[in-house]
Formats: C-alpha cells, sequence, structure tokens
C-alpha cells in the first residue's frame, strides 16, 4: 500500500468518526526526526495497549516530521481538523508529553488548550501519567506545562550540542558537513572513524570530498567565461553547448544554477557556514583571484541590470564622460545601421550632444590599437631576447615559487590562529570577518603569482608575446571593420583597456601594464627597455594572457 492510499485510507475512518455521537481516542505517534522512525514501533504498541484498555473506537495516526519544521499539512488533515468538526468528546493520546509540542507558544498548543477549555476534547499521556480535561486541577495543568518547557529546553539544548559540533567539525578539522557543491562529490573512503574493524559489526566510516573530473571543467570553464564580463544568461548557454547538465536528473543547467555556482566560495577553497567564511581541507578548482574576479564582475552587473544592460551595444561598461565621470549612453540603431553616444548628464548639464559612434572607433582604432604596432625589426629581436632569457628565468622562477609558498603558509597559520582564538573577537565579530578577509585577499594574490611562477611554461611567455604582437598588427583594421561581430570588437577592447573616457570630441584611455609598457617605447620610440620589463616585472600580466579567455578566443579565432 503507497502512502497516497494509506493517507485516503485513515482520512476515511476519521472521517466516520467525526459524525459519530460516541467518544473516541486519536492515538497519535510522532518522532522529531524522520531518522527516528525506528521508534515509532513502540509507540504504536503503547498507544494500543492504552486503547484496548478503554473499549472505545479509536484511530492511530504516526508522524515522521520534526517538531520544528513547517510541513503540516497532513498533521492537520488527519489530527487538527478532525478535532475540530467532531461531534462528540474526542480523547487525543500522546505516549508522552514530548511527543505532544516543543514549543509552549506553537498554534497547535494553542488550539488543542482551546479546545480543552470548551470540554471538546481531553488530552491523555500514558506514560506520564497525566490525563487533562475541561476541569484538570491546577497541578496538572502545571505538570503538562512544565513538561512542554522541559521538552523545549532539551530539543533546544540538544540543537545547541549539535551546532557546536558542527561548528567544530568546520572550524577545527576544516571539513564541509553536508552535500558537496556542484562539480565535486562525496565519496566514503571505507575506513573507520576510529581506526579498528570489528566482524559483524556495522561502524561509521571516514568521509571525504573530491572533484568530479567530469564536472569541474564545466565549473572551471563558468568563472572564467564570467570573469570575461559575460552575462549570466551567454555563460549559461555557453555551457549548455558544452553539454553541462545538472546533477541527479541531468537536465539542462539552468541561469539560477550558474548563478549559484558562481556565488560559491567552496571552489575558491573557503566553505561559507552561518554567515562565515572557514578555510576547507579540499581541493581547490579555481585560483583565489579568479573568484575575486568573478565575484567583482557579479557586483558590478547586478548593479546595471536594467534594459539598456541587455541590448548588444559596442561600448556598454566601457565608456564614461571624461568631464562629469558619468554613463555615457548608446541609442541605436538609427537607420538600421548608424549608433550615437551621449553622457547621461546626470551630475550637471555641460551641454554633451549625441555623437555618431564611428568617431569614437575611428579614434581608438588610431591612437589606441595603431600605438601598439610593434616594428617587424623590432619583434624579431624582442623574440630573439626572451628566448635567449628563458633558462635563467626558470631558474627564477623556482626561486620565487619556493618562496611565495612560504609566505602564503605563513598567512595560512594567521588564519587558522585567528580562528582557534576567534573568542577574543566575540566583541567585534565584524573586526575579525575584516581581517580574515584581508588575509584571503592576500592569499588571493599570492597564489596568482605561484601559479605564474610553477606552471610548465618553458617557452610560454615568448609565445604570448608573438601572439600578442600579432594580434596588434590586425586589431585597427578588425576593429573598423562592418562586418566583424560586436563580441569580438569587445573583447580587443577589453584584452588593453584598463579605463577609457570621451568629452564629447576625444577618447582619453588608460592601458593595462603590458600595454602601457609598448605605448611608452612606441612614443619614445625607445624599445630595449621592453624585452627586460616582461620578463621581470610584467612577466605575470604576460602570461595571464596565454589564460585569459577574451585573449584565448581572439588568438583562434584571428590568427
Amino acid at each position: 500500500m503507497t502512502s497516497d492510499d494509506l493517507l485516503k485510507q485513515q482520512l476515511d475512518q476519521v472521517e466516520r468518526l467525526v459524525v459519530s455521537q460516541e467518544p473516541w481516542l486519536l492515538l497519535v505517534a510522532r518522532v522529531s526526526d524522520p531518522e527516528q522512525v525506528d521508534a515509532l514501533p513502540a509507540q504504536e504498541k503503547r498507544l494500543r495497549a492504552y486503547a484496548a484498555s478503554k473499549s472505545m473506537p479509536s484511530i492511530y495516526v504516526e508522524f515522521d516530521e520534526s517538531a520544528y519544521k513547517g510541513r503540516r499539512l497532513r498533521f492537520r488533515e488527519l489530527v487538527i481538523d478532525p478535532i475540530t468538526r467532531a461531534q462528540s468528546l474526542v480523547i487525543v493520546v500522546f505516549d508522552k508529553i514530548d511527543r505532544f509540542s516543543r514549543d509552549s507558544s506553537s498554534l497547535e498548543k494553542v488550539l488543542f488548550e482551546d479546545l480543552r477549555k470548551k470540554g471538546k476534547i481531553e488530552l491523555h499521556f500514558p506514560s506520564d501519567n497525566l490525563y487533562v480535561h475541561q476541569d484538570s486541577p491546577a497541578p496538572d495543568l502545571f505538570r503538562l506545562n512544565i513538561g512542554v518547557a522541559l521538552s523545549s529546553y532539551f530539543s533546544g539544548s540538544i540543537r545547541d550540542n549539535v551546532r557546536r559540533r558542527f561548528e567544530e567539525i568546520v572550524e577545527g578539522r576544516r571539513e564541509w558537513i553536508s552535500r558537496a557543491p556542484y562539480g565535486y562529490r562525496n565519496i566514503d573512503t571505507g575506513i573507520p572513524v576510529d581506526g579498528r574493524v570489528e566482524r559483524g559489526k556495522k561502524r561509521k566510516t571516514k568521509k571525504d570530498i573530491k572533484p568530479d573530473e567530469e564536472l569541474r571543467n564545466f565549473v572551471v570553464m563558468a568563472f572564467e567565461l564570467r570573469a570575461t564580463g559575460m552575462s549570466l544568461k551567454a555563460v549559461t548557454a555557453r555551457l549548455k553547448e558544452a553539454g553541462m547538465v545538472s546533477r541527479g536528473k541531468h537536465k539542462p543547467i539552468t541561469v539560477e544554477q550558474i548563478h549559484r555556482i558562481l556565488s560559491t566560495p567552496f571552489y575558491a577553497g573557503f566553505m561559507s557556514y552561518r554567515g562565515n567564511l572557514y578555510p576547507h581541507r579540499y581541493a581547490r578548482m579555481i585560483p583565489g583571484w579568479l573568484w575575486y574576479k568573478v565575484q567583482s564582475v557579479n557586483k558590478r552587473r547586478s548593479a546595471k541590470r536594467t534594459k539598456y544592460a541587455s541590448k548588444e551595444h559596442l561600448y556598454r561598461d566601457f565608456i564614461t564622460c571624461h568631464v562629469c565621470g558619468y554613463t555615457v549612453l548608446t541609442d541605436g540603431p538609427k537607420k538600421e545601421k548608424y549608433y550615437y553616444l551621449k553622457c547621461t548628464e546626470y551630475g550637471e548639464p555641460h551641454g554633451a550632444k549625441w555623437v555618431n559612434e564611428d568617431v569614437i572607433t575611428r579614434q581608438i582604432a588610431e591612437r589606441l590599437f595603431g600605438a601598439l604596432l610593434i616594428p617587424d625589426s623590432t619583434a624579431g629581436w624582442l623574440l630573439k631576447k626572451l628566448e635567449e632569457g628563458e633558462e635563467t628565468d626558470l631558474q627564477h622562477q623556482i626561486r620565487k615559487a619556493r618562496q611565495l609558498r612560504t609566505d602564503r603558509n605563513h598567512i595560512d597559520d594567521e588564519i587558522m590562529d585567528m580562528f582557534r582564538d576567534r573568542e577574543s573577537f566575540k566583541i567585534k565579530p565584524e573586526l575579525f570577518n575584516r581581517i580574515v578577509a584581508e588575509k584571503n585577499a592576500r592569499q588571493a594574490g599570492i597564489d596568482r603569482e605561484i601559479e605564474s611562477y610553477t606552471k610548465e611554461d618553458r617557452g610560454r611567455l615568448t609565445a604570448t608575446v608573438a601572439d600578442l604582437i600579432r594580434l596588434a598588427r590586425s586589431a585597427a583594421e578588425l576593429f573598423m571593420d562592418r562586418d566583424v561581430s560586436i563580441e569580438l570588437k569587445r573583447r580587443l577592447l577589453r584584452i588593453p583597456l584598463s579605463n577609457l573616457t570621451w568629452d564629447g570630441k576625444n577618447v582619453y584611455f588608460k592601458l593595462k601594464a603590458p600595454y602601457e609598457a609598448i605605448l611608452l617605447c612606441q612614443k619614445n620610440q625607445i624599445w630595449y627597455p621592453l624585452a627586460s620589463k616582461f620578463r621581470t616585472e610584467l612577466r605575470g600580466e604576460i602570461l595571464d594572457l596565454s589564460d585569459d579567455m577574451d585573449f584565448r578566443m581572439l588568438r583562434d579565432d584571428v590568427l
């Protein structure tokens, strides 16, 4: 018999008793947690024995729902509604007071108390030898109220102990206490918790969390795509094309699921528990710098979630007013091909006028992309110098990576000491969270450096600079070509630009470090410092380009 069939049968029995003119017994067994269902048979046995001693019509119902949860539909159908509509006295029987209610202010206790005072029900607790009715004396009512209060106390005490145990697991052992996020899987190691194995006995075994090799690539791809500034909808579409599906039912992934993944710090080495972040001991999927970059994109895009932001405009989110610093709007297309830009003048009116987008595009192609061209003779010399320095650079990388690991481990020890000494921050928890966040950010920066120094990158610096030079040669032409997609042009802008403004006549821009170095050499026509800069202070930024999603896509599409 299915649960639905059983419920229908019980409802039919209850309906027959509701219209009865004779008193009847409603036997209620319940447990506070679904895992305690093994206790229900013992309650049923005692309740049925009590009903047999009364020689009255009865019906038995049981519930395996928590007393703290809100799923009360079945309880209402089988208990609350029948006793409210009953045409005769109903004796509601619970095995003990703690099976009745654990909250003196709960709606069901208030309802039961109201019906008792009206003489419509009696409450019997045979194992506690307590029977409460309309005319019960004060001592019996006192025992009932004390029993409910004690049940509430014991339940709260158990909850506090469980919470403290979870906090010890999360803080002390750096272990997660729930289902692993998408891309990871919970595994049973088979190793006994206490290290001993006894024949014939089922023992608790240690659990672990490992990356799911089939799904981790989707997670990394999601973060890399979002880091480029791509919308959640576009990221989701790209991941669907790649074959990403949900866990369990293997349904197509949704925007909400992607947003949840991109907001989960677990992938970067931290778990969120009760509003706080704790370092975990499991394998990370993404470096800290990528996590912080994606959160910055999430914050920026959520603040600009408007109808305008959904349109495909070349300069959306790139350009601001050089005069007042406010947003520059794009309107169009006019006559199916022309776009116009104008400052919103939210600060104060300063005579801004609509300008054809082509004016800005022409200036960027000439003054930005044109200035990044490296002469062929210089390009050949530069690549040769970088190639000659590879072996020397490799030894430097090994020493630098070793020092960075030491620094990172030191910060890790500092964070763990703070969690152990967390009691001293009880008065100012916000100070604790701020200090931990600062240390995490420092670690993220170190992780980024370590990654750039420890990758198998013999020849990668030279190869990346070669790609950069070849892209610069075709960038201006691509940017002016009307047949080239807006998405590709936006990638061309994202790679070198740090800031772009417009005063109504001229564009002003600030470039990222490697491109700023090229621009300076171009302006002075002195190229020899560039090889040294690329090998030392700009090495990290150059190598980051080889992992940058926009750069890789441009390289694959254009070159």
